[in-house]
Protein backbone atom coordinates (compact mmCIF):
# COMPACT_ATOMS: atom_id res chain seq x y z
CA UNK A 1 0.00 0.00 0.00
CA UNK A 2 1.29 3.28 -1.06
CA UNK A 3 0.39 6.41 0.75
CA UNK A 4 -1.98 8.82 -0.71
CA UNK A 5 -0.40 11.80 -2.42
CA UNK A 6 -2.09 14.31 -0.17
CA UNK A 7 -0.52 12.57 2.90
CA UNK A 8 3.15 12.99 3.26
CA UNK A 9 5.27 9.91 3.79
CA UNK A 10 6.74 9.51 7.28
CA UNK A 11 10.23 10.91 7.33
CA UNK A 12 12.93 11.19 9.87
CA UNK A 13 12.81 14.97 9.82
CA UNK A 14 9.24 15.05 11.11
CA UNK A 15 9.95 12.66 14.07
CA UNK A 16 13.20 14.34 15.10
CA UNK A 17 11.41 16.81 17.33
CA UNK A 18 9.44 14.07 18.99
CA UNK A 19 12.54 11.91 19.30
CA UNK A 20 14.52 14.76 20.79
CA UNK A 21 11.94 15.42 23.49
CA UNK A 22 11.58 11.70 24.06
CA UNK A 23 15.33 11.34 24.65
CA UNK A 24 15.53 14.33 26.99
CA UNK A 25 14.47 12.23 29.98
CA UNK A 26 17.33 9.69 29.48
CA UNK A 27 19.99 11.78 31.30
CA UNK A 28 17.58 12.23 34.20
CA UNK A 29 17.00 8.49 34.27
CA UNK A 30 20.75 7.87 34.26
CA UNK A 31 21.24 10.37 37.10
CA UNK A 32 18.45 8.73 39.11
CA UNK A 33 19.83 5.24 38.58
CA UNK A 34 23.34 6.44 39.47
CA UNK A 35 22.07 8.11 42.64
CA UNK A 36 20.17 4.96 43.57
CA UNK A 37 23.30 2.86 43.01
CA UNK A 38 25.37 5.24 45.17
CA UNK A 39 22.80 5.04 47.95
CA UNK A 40 22.71 1.26 47.66
CA UNK A 41 26.51 1.12 47.78
CA UNK A 42 26.61 3.34 50.89
CA UNK A 43 23.94 1.19 52.57
CA UNK A 44 25.84 -1.99 51.72
CA UNK A 45 29.10 -0.55 53.08
CA UNK A 46 27.34 0.57 56.29
CA UNK A 47 25.72 -2.85 56.74
CA UNK A 48 29.06 -4.57 56.10
CA UNK A 49 30.77 -2.43 58.75
CA UNK A 50 27.95 -3.10 61.19
CA UNK A 51 28.17 -6.84 60.54
CA UNK A 52 31.96 -6.74 60.97
CA UNK A 53 31.54 -4.97 64.32
CA UNK A 54 28.95 -7.54 65.39
CA UNK A 55 31.21 -10.40 64.28
CA UNK A 56 34.12 -8.90 66.26
CA UNK A 57 31.94 -8.62 69.37
CA UNK A 58 30.78 -12.20 68.99
CA UNK A 59 34.35 -13.40 68.48
CA UNK A 60 35.40 -11.57 71.66
CA UNK A 61 32.53 -13.19 73.56
CA UNK A 62 33.46 -16.62 72.22
CA UNK A 63 37.10 -16.03 73.15
CA UNK A 64 36.03 -14.96 76.64
CA UNK A 65 33.91 -18.09 77.04
CA UNK A 66 36.75 -20.29 75.80
CA UNK A 67 39.15 -18.61 78.23
CA UNK A 68 36.65 -19.06 81.05
CA UNK A 69 36.22 -22.75 80.23
CA UNK A 70 39.98 -23.21 79.97
CA UNK A 71 40.39 -21.52 83.35
CA UNK A 72 37.74 -23.77 84.90
CA UNK A 73 39.40 -26.80 83.34
CA UNK A 74 42.82 -25.69 84.62
CA UNK A 75 41.43 -25.04 88.09
CA UNK A 76 39.85 -28.49 88.12
CA UNK A 77 43.10 -30.10 87.00
CA UNK A 78 45.05 -28.20 89.66
CA UNK A 79 42.64 -29.42 92.33
CA UNK A 80 42.98 -33.00 91.07
CA UNK A 81 46.76 -32.62 91.14
CA UNK A 82 46.69 -31.31 94.73
CA UNK A 83 44.46 -34.18 95.80
CA UNK A 84 46.72 -36.69 94.06
CA UNK A 85 49.83 -35.20 95.72
CA UNK A 86 48.16 -35.37 99.14
CA UNK A 87 47.21 -38.99 98.55
CA UNK A 88 50.71 -39.83 97.35
CA UNK A 89 52.21 -38.22 100.46
CA UNK A 90 49.83 -40.23 102.65
CA UNK A 91 50.83 -43.42 100.80
CA UNK A 92 54.53 -42.59 101.30
CA UNK A 93 53.99 -41.98 105.03
CA UNK A 94 52.10 -45.25 105.32
CA UNK A 95 54.83 -47.06 103.39
CA UNK A 96 57.46 -45.73 105.77
CA UNK A 97 55.37 -46.87 108.76
CA UNK A 98 54.88 -50.28 107.20
CA UNK A 99 58.62 -50.63 106.58
CA UNK A 100 59.40 -49.62 110.18
CA UNK A 101 56.79 -51.99 111.57
CA UNK A 102 57.99 -54.77 109.28
CA UNK A 103 61.57 -54.31 110.50
CA UNK A 104 60.38 -54.28 114.10
CA UNK A 105 58.31 -57.39 113.44
CA UNK A 106 61.35 -59.16 111.98
CA UNK A 107 63.46 -58.21 115.01
CA UNK A 108 60.79 -59.46 117.41
CA UNK A 109 60.50 -62.79 115.56
CA UNK A 110 64.27 -63.19 115.70
CA UNK A 111 64.24 -62.45 119.44
CA UNK A 112 61.41 -64.95 119.95
CA UNK A 113 63.37 -67.62 118.10
CA UNK A 114 66.47 -66.90 120.17
CA UNK A 115 64.48 -67.14 123.41
CA UNK A 116 62.81 -70.34 122.24
CA UNK A 117 66.23 -71.81 121.41
CA UNK A 118 67.65 -70.76 124.82
CA UNK A 119 64.69 -72.21 126.65
CA UNK A 120 65.00 -75.46 124.69
CA UNK A 121 68.75 -75.75 125.32
CA UNK A 122 68.39 -74.97 129.01
CA UNK A 123 70.59 -71.91 129.02
CA UNK A 124 69.53 -69.44 131.60
CA UNK A 125 70.54 -66.05 130.48
CA UNK A 126 69.31 -63.06 132.34
CA UNK A 127 66.20 -61.55 130.89
CA UNK A 128 66.46 -58.29 129.11
CA UNK A 129 65.11 -55.29 130.95
CA UNK A 130 61.87 -53.84 129.73
CA UNK A 131 62.16 -50.67 127.74
CA UNK A 132 59.77 -48.89 130.10
CA UNK A 133 62.08 -49.45 133.10
CA UNK A 134 65.19 -47.31 133.49
CA UNK A 135 68.51 -49.15 133.28
CA UNK A 136 70.52 -49.62 136.47
CA UNK A 137 73.68 -47.53 136.66
CA UNK A 138 76.86 -49.33 135.65
CA UNK A 139 79.29 -50.23 138.50
CA UNK A 140 82.29 -47.92 138.72
CA UNK A 141 85.63 -49.67 138.08
CA UNK A 142 88.11 -49.41 140.99
CA UNK A 143 91.13 -47.27 140.29
CA UNK A 144 94.32 -49.28 139.58
CA UNK A 145 97.51 -48.43 141.43
CA UNK A 146 100.16 -46.78 139.29
CA UNK A 147 102.46 -49.27 137.51
CA UNK A 148 105.68 -47.67 138.81
CA UNK A 149 104.71 -48.12 142.51
CA UNK A 150 105.83 -51.81 142.81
Amino acid sequence: MTPAPDQPAPSSSNGSGANGSALAWVPWLQAGVTAMLVVLFVVIVAKTRQQNATIRQLQERVQGLENSRALERTTGLEQQLRTTVERLQAVERNSARIEALSGENTNLRLELRQRANRDASGDSLPTLPKLDEPLAPLPQPSPKPPAGAN
